[in-house]
């Protein structure tokens, strides 16, 4: 018998497998007909990520070079990638495994990878702690085909491999001695407690490695992780509780409760009467205060509001004396899981540390107003923007609020959200799954208060409630993942593992196979987003012949820097990041996600490169333009005539540079 149960689950886990296969192809087409000769999404950072596989593959091909800096973007004095989305594993694994095929067709391959690969993960994780297939199968299209994924598949390839963080839950899990025993059945009693204490060891360590593992393909990932670490680990032990008073107010309180209510009024009224005039300036002596804005007026409103519900609630904090064995567990599974991190992501970590001893790691620099905004309250009302019935409707909406839905996406769908609800009570029978219930919905509001940012947003106004994203940009390396709708990723891996544990301990009708294939299937309509965007890619002959040419540094006419930090300066075309994959010469300026802060100053001070980059930038032609073409880093000029402005064509002409090819769009000149 227990022979053909195991038979059985294997050839579940098979058809599972098979299943989310198709289910890969088929979400991304038509990517799979497509792998050569086009990249998901719009023109963008897409090439971005073109361009790290073509890099590992020239750095491994070339002694001496090494991957984390380089001299072939930002020319000549080069720029590193630690701090970049470096992708740095997945670059590994298609410099190797994938050689033969073509940078495009690697990374297309590696995105289908992805998708398959994060439903996996989310199954296994799922089956491990339910033991139901159909629980696990649900819970691996909820995370595997989430809107976050999908559009982040138009251009943040990085953010699409999202299947570490389930695997990094199991193992923490794992090390923990998570509860599971009502949902998956009795479990055996321990016969050899020291290999027990080894497989706990072991599972930290491999948490760790996953973490590492993380680290060389999505910063953003590595900090959720931490942060869910932290979450998970705390509503694990569970060092304090809190209750309410039960004993009755006093005159005194309730007098204070009275004036904190009407004080909140009268700021809300503030606030209206700023809306509704403009606002104004209020002298004070030869000052003034300026009240333009109602978003101080609501954050009083908002203190004075959250100390009546204080008065209210009264909450008493008391300390879980039981708690020291957990604690001396979860002591030792995090010096283990961050030893096996900091040995596995040693040689990034130590790129970061000579960045920082040199002043050059980048970090992003904002204001209180200017701080990227996080998910919309109203997002989960605003439909799938890639789905192929209801996009368009979708993506209005979002443009109505001044939302770019990319960044802050929140449709769960409806499907996942009535079932939620439907089998809420369904593991109440079971004190283990209450618990798993209870670590996840912990997980849940913590990364929902991420993903909502440094204020709360209600239809694209700030309702001037600050959250406790506001004060991520002074934690050091957690500030440069500076987007907090991102964090919406764990939300939906909290919302896949509840979905699952509710569906594994059904009561009712719920318990029907035909409806829970069926809820499967709404769920992956409500997530579809197929035929996906995509950029055909083109190979103009002009880079063909600069492949063929002597080494030389390539200027890309019109020239342009930037990063993902700043608007950048002269053109923003991130193909030149794709067609120097194909020529496979050095690009002066470029594009990256965190460059060089001294970038444009350094050209500027450049012959040649300098006068092309403000050319670029729609600067005048000088009286006396710069034409100390012995000076110049750039070896060969490739001139984009459409984009090229009269000032930038003349100053060209200038150089008189020497033709070597053309084609329709572009002419190759070398100059030098």
């Amino acid at each position: 018998m227990p022979r053909r149960r195991t038979a059985g689950a294997k050839a579940g886990h098979a058809g599972a497998l098979g299943l989310f296969a198709g289910l890969a192809i088929a979400w991304t087409w038509p990517l799979a007909v497509h792998l050569g000769d086009a990249l998901p999404g719009n023109p963008g950072d897409n090439f971005s990520f073109v361009w790290n596989l073509w890099w590992m593959r020239h750095v491994l091909a070339t002694p001496g070079l090494a991957y984390f800096h380089t001299n072939y973007l930002f020319h000549p004095f080069g720029t590193t990638i630690a701090d970049h989305p470096h992708t740095a594993l997945p670059a590994l694994v298609a410099a190797t495994v994938l050689r033969p095929a073509s940078t495009v067709t690697a990374q297309n391959l590696l995105l289908i990878t992805y998708i398959f690969a994060n439903m996996a993960a989310m199954y296994a994780l799922a089956w491990t702690i339910t033991r139901h297939a159909r629980a696990a199968i649900l819970a691996a299209v909820v995370f595997g085909l989430s809107p976050y994924v999908a559009v982040h598949l138009l251009g943040h390839f990085d953010l699409v491999a999202a299947f570490t963080l389930p695997l990094f839950v199991l193992a923490l899990r794992q090390a923990l001695g998570g509860p599971h025993s009502a949902i998956a059945g009795p479990q055996p009693a321990v016969r050899n407690p020291q290999s027990a204490i080894r497989n706990v060891n072991w599972a930290a360590v491999a948490a760790g490695f996953v973490l590492a593992v993380t680290a060389y393909i999505a910063y953003y990932h590595v900090v959720y992780l931490a942060f869910f670490a932290i979450v998970y680990v705390l509503a694990w032990v569970k060092p304090i509780g809190l209750a309410s008073a039960t004993r009755p107010m006093t005159p005194r309180q309730r007098g204070l409760r009275r004036a904190s209510v009407a004080g909140a009024v009268i700021f809300i009224l503030a606030a209206v009467a700023i809306v509704a005039t403009g606002g104004w300036t209020i002298p004070i002596g030869s000052a003034g205060v300026s009240m333009r804005t109602p978003q101080n007026a609501l954050t009083i409103a908002w203190i004075l509001v959250a100390f009546a519900l204080v008065l209210t609630w009264r909450p008493s904090i008391s300390v879980n004396r039981s708690a020291a064995s957990a604690w001396t567990r979860a002591i030792g599974v995090g010096w283990r899981v961050a030893a096996a991190f900091v040995i596995g992501a040693g040689p990034l970590l130590w790129q970061a540390a000579r960045l920082l001893a040199r002043g050059e790691y980048v970090t992003p620099e904002y204001g209180w107003r200017s701080i990227p905004h996080g998910v919309d309250l109203l997002a989960p009302l605003l439909g799938h923007p890639l789905h192929p019935l209801w996009h368009s409707i979708s993506t209005r909406a979002y443009g109505a609020l001044g939302q770019n839905y990319i960044e802050v996406i929140g449709w769960f769908g409806i499907a996942p959200l009535l079932l939620l609800a439907a089998t809420r009570n369904a593991a109440r029978a079971a004190p283990e799954s209450r618990d798993e219930l209870r670590l996840w919905r912990i997980v849940a509001v913590a990364f929902a208060i991420w993903a909502l940012g440094p204020f709360l947003i209600v239809g694209g106004f700030d309702t001037g409630l600050k959250l406790p994203a506001i004060l991520l940009r002074y934690v050091p390396f957690v500030a440069n993942a500076r987007m907090p709708g991102r964090a919406v990723v764990v939300l939906f891996m909290a919302l896949a593992m509840m979905l699952a544990i509710q569906l594994a301990a059904p009561t009712g009708r719920a318990r029907s196979s035909t409806l829970q294939w069926l809820a499967i299937a709404l769920i992956v309509f409500e997530f579809w987003d197929a035929p996906i965007p995509t950029t055909m890619l083109d190979r103009p002959a002009v880079y063909r012949a600069l492949a063929a040419a002597e080494p030389g540094a390539v200027c890309e006419v019109p020239l342009g820097i930037g990063d993902g930090l700043s608007a950048g300066i002269g053109s923003q075309d991130r193909r030149v990041l794709f067609y120097a994959t194909l020529h496979e010469h050095p690009l002066v300026g470029g594009y990256i996600g965190r460059m060089p802060a001294d970038a444009a100053d350094r050209y500027q001070r450049m012959p040649i490169a300098g006068t092309l980059l403000a050319l670029s930038d729609g600067a005048p032609l000088p009286a006396s333009p710069d034409v100390d073409v012995a000076g110049s880093p750039c070896g060969y000029l490739v001139v984009h005539r459409a984009a090229t402005r009269t000032s930038l064509a003349s100053y060209i002409q200038l150089l008189a540079p020497l033709r070597i090819a053309t084609d329709s769009d572009r002419d190759l000149y070398r100059i030098r």
